[in-house]
């Protein structure tokens, strides 16, 4: 199957992810086009992405295997079995993909859903419930950031509650205050969002740091930031820590299952129950948490969810 990925230079997760796990499950068969240099050099959907935060080798080498000649040719003549876009590079090449004959997928990432009007292609969302005509396609995690977390299982438990991240003064900050004030052996940091002018800003952590000290916490807390779907929910799932995670209105193909897999909460006093049940032990925690691990393994990784979003286009195409 030959697939023809249209990039946007721009970090961007939920596209770049869903291009690492085509890449894996296909290899040079998926060319991305324009060749997105970010991807090798380890950058992982941040847009700031300073050195200390680079996933090296994250991403798979083309090795100069990936054929990107005559790509407006190969479009013309239909040399592609499907056609995946960056909703952010849909614009430049939207004459030529209305001319052609083949399948496309357009692949929403953004924070807030890009109205995209009624088309002959199928709409892929990051932020759905799918009620909106749109096949729900959430973050994933590449194996190989699960394995550089795991690499940090032996840390011990120095911390109750756990969260890192970046916010500005809304109530992500707000509810971090409340935890500080009621963990006091927690670990908490919101700093501010990066920036061009500061984009290392002050609270924030390198990122084998982050993950080093994610995994020095019990409990490991995801909430919702500018979008409901947030990588920081796919890292915490795999830490060596039970996962609290807040509810949010979104569909997720194989979701975990609540207080099998992950505790869910949907506000602070909900949090504050099930935080005290694991801290006193009232909870099999470690069954949760291995439960929580091998559902993340078998359902979540970015070539699962590659296979999930050929099979929907398939069974679309089909239909």
């Amino acid at each position: 199957m030959n697939i023809l990925f249209l990039t946007h230079p721009y970090p961007n997760y939920v596209p770049d992810l869903l291009l690492h796990g085509l890449r894996k499950l296909l290899g040079p068969a998926v060319v991305e086009y324009p060749r997105k240099d970010c991807l090798y050099q380890g950058v992982l959907g941040l847009g700031i992405c300073p050195p200390n935060q680079i996933c090296p080798g994250w991403f798979p080498q083309d090795d100069g295997r990936i054929d990107r000649d005559d790509i407006p040719a190969k479009i013309a003549k239909g040399f592609f079995d499907c056609i995946v876009s960056d909703v952010r590079a849909l614009g430049q090449w939207m004459p030529s993909l209305e001319r052609s004959q083949t399948a496309l997928a357009i692949v929403d990432g953004e924070d807030r859903p890009v109205p995209v009007p009624p088309g002959r292609y199928l709409v892929f969302r990051r932020e759905t419930d799918g009620t909106d005509y749109s096949v729900p396609l959430p973050m994933a995690l590449p194996e190989e950031i699960f394995n550089w977390i795991v690499s940090y299982d032996d840390q011990p438990k120095a911390y109750s509650i756990g969260f890192l991240g970046s916010t500005q003064d809304d109530q992500r900050r707000r509810f971090i205050e409340q935890l500080a004030a009621c963990y006091p052996d927690g670990l908490f940091s919101a700093s501010v969002v990066p920036s061009q002018q500061n984009p290392f800003p002050e609270g924030r952590y390198r990122r084998d740091d982050y993950y080093r000290e994610l995994q020095k916490c019990r409990i490991v807390i995801s909430l919702a930031g500018a979008g409901y779907d947030t990588f920081r929910f796919w890292e915490n799932a795999a830490c060596n820590a039970i996962h609290a995670a807040q509810e949010f209105p979104l569909y997720i193909p194989s979701d975990f299952r609540p207080d099998d897999t992950i505790l869910r909460f949907s506000s602070f006093e909900q949090l504050q129950r099930v935080a005290a049940r694991a801290l006193e032990c009232a909870l099999p925690s470690n069954e949760l948490i291995a439960n929580g691990r091998l559902h993340l393994v078998k359902h979540h990784f970015t070539t699962s969810r590659a296979m999930y979003f050929l099979d929907r286009l398939k069974k679309a195409l089909c239909s």
